[in-house]
């Protein structure tokens, strides 16, 4: 079992190094193989296909897509696992994985174990990039759903240990787990590390020395950038997945922006409409899973927004590149006038103000803001109107705001911090 795998990862690795039309040869046989087989055993896909006057055969490259409907969570939790599996494969012999329940109820995922260790490997490319060796232990802060004490076979050659821990444990005990066992590496949802990185400077702590600092799948804004690197003292890398996906994209140590593991997923970057979004603009994120044989990702709406990325990469690598991950659509704020006010614009607006130790913005409809803030050193009475100045300053129209003092912001049902949540069903 040994043998197959490492050359599968040989491949990975050197795969990433082909030019771009090499690479879109390599994407379009693998489409083509999904394609068929959720066509042809699992029901869904074969009554989408059909709905949209289409045959597996139409499907050739990723251009082709565009004629399948677009699929989302609601609607494959609403089909049922006998619908959207292929009915070829026994999903007992599979992989079980769960999505993070971030929007609503997780969706629960099947990959054979060839698909799931195919994912798992792609996770690795970044590391390797930013020079992290096989045998330096990592200890990964997640959600509960994605904590395996299972011990692999390279585990036991001393090869890609990690110590995991829940993100509902806190600072504390995250201290505590990193002391135990001195790792290398220090990897998580990018806002837990945040939370630890406060952490750690109020309380003085001086013996958290990661050599590598990741995170993943939290919005990271500059502020959380800064406030990491200046904690761990090391830069902080940036990484794009999903349950649905694995690996999407990730910070590259050369190029300025994400190279897009186009070997493994196939991304679309789609306007209002559903048209490509222009590079340089915002548009929603579309992926199709190559490695899904067993419950067929196709055109799944993540729900994310992000830029697709004019530039070529200067790296080497043929993976095409994307700017940013600019948030989930339901973070976009919607104006009265039916403007959109990107996430981001909060944590510039937010971050000049002192005494605020936390704070989360929430949208009920297009007329009201609510803000919540924990309080912190050099939180005072005229806060407050602080914020409501520079919120009237940024946001042209208006808008009825309610700043309101807590003791603590709990993290969402998942377990991730959303720092920005609108009710208000946006554009994207």
């Amino acid at each position: 079992m040994a043998r197959p795998r490492i050359l599968s990862f040989l491949e990975m690795m050197r795969d990433q190094w082909k030019s771009l039309p090499e690479l879109e040869v390599i994407q379009s046989r693998r489409l083509r193989r999904l394609v068929q087989g959720a066509s042809s055993s699992a029901p869904f896909y074969g009554k989408l296909l059909r709905d949209c006057g289409l045959r597996a055969e139409d499907i050739r490259s990723p251009k082709d897509l565009r004629h399948i409907s677009i699929t989302t969570k609601e609607q494959l939790q609403s089909a049922g696992r006998d619908e959207i599996s292929n009915r070829q494969i026994d999903l007992s012999r599979c992989v079980a994985v769960s999505s993070s329940g971030s929007t609503g109820i997780p969706l629960q995922l099947f990959f054979t174990r060839t698909d799931s260790s195919r994912l798992n490997m792609n996770w690795l490319r970044p590391f390797l990039a930013h020079g992290v060796k096989p045998w330096q232990k990592k200890f990964e802060i997640t959600g509960p759903h994605n904590i395996s004490h299972q011990i692999n076979w390279y585990n036991r050659l001393g090869l890609w240990n990690r110590q995991m821990v829940s993100i509902f444990e806190g600072p504390d005990q995250w201290v505590k787990g990193w002391r135990s066992s001195r790792p290398a590496v220090l990897a998580g949802y990018s806002q837990s590390l945040r939370l630890l990185a406060d952490h750690v400077t109020r309380e003085g702590i001086s013996d958290i020395t990661p050599r590598f600092v990741f995170g993943v799948s939290d919005l990271a804004d500059e502020e959380c950038r800064a406030l990491i690197e200046r904690a761990f003292r090391q830069r902080f890398v940036d990484l794009y997945g999903a349950a649905e996906s694995g690996c999407i994209a990730w910070e590259c140590p050369d190029c300025r922006g994400y190279h897009i593991n186009l070997d493994t997923v196939l991304v679309e970057f789609l306007t209002k409409g559903g048209d490509p979004a222009p590079p340089g603009t915002l548009g929603r994120i579309v992926v199709t899973n190559l490695f899904s044989q067993a419950m067929p990702i196709i055109r799944y709406d993540l729900g994310d927004v992000g830029v697709r990325s004019a530039r070529e990469p200067t790296c080497g690598r043929g993976l095409p590149l994307m700017e940013i991950v600019a948030g989930r659509s339901d973070a976009f704020l919607v104006l009265p006038s039916g403007r959109l006010l990107s996430p981001m614009t909060f944590y510039g607006l937010m971050k000049p103000l002192q005494g605020i130790k936390h704070w989360k913005v929430l949208q009920p409809d297009t007329r009201r803001l609510i803000i919540r803030v924990v309080p912190g050193p050099g939180f005072s009475g005229q806060t407050g109107e602080q914020i409501q100045r520079r919120v009237a300053e940024v946001i042209p129209e208006k808008i009825e705001l309610e700043v309101q003092t807590v003791e603590a912001i709990p993290p969402d049902a998942s377990g991730k911090v959303r720092a920005v949540v609108s009710e208000v069903k946006s554009a994207f």
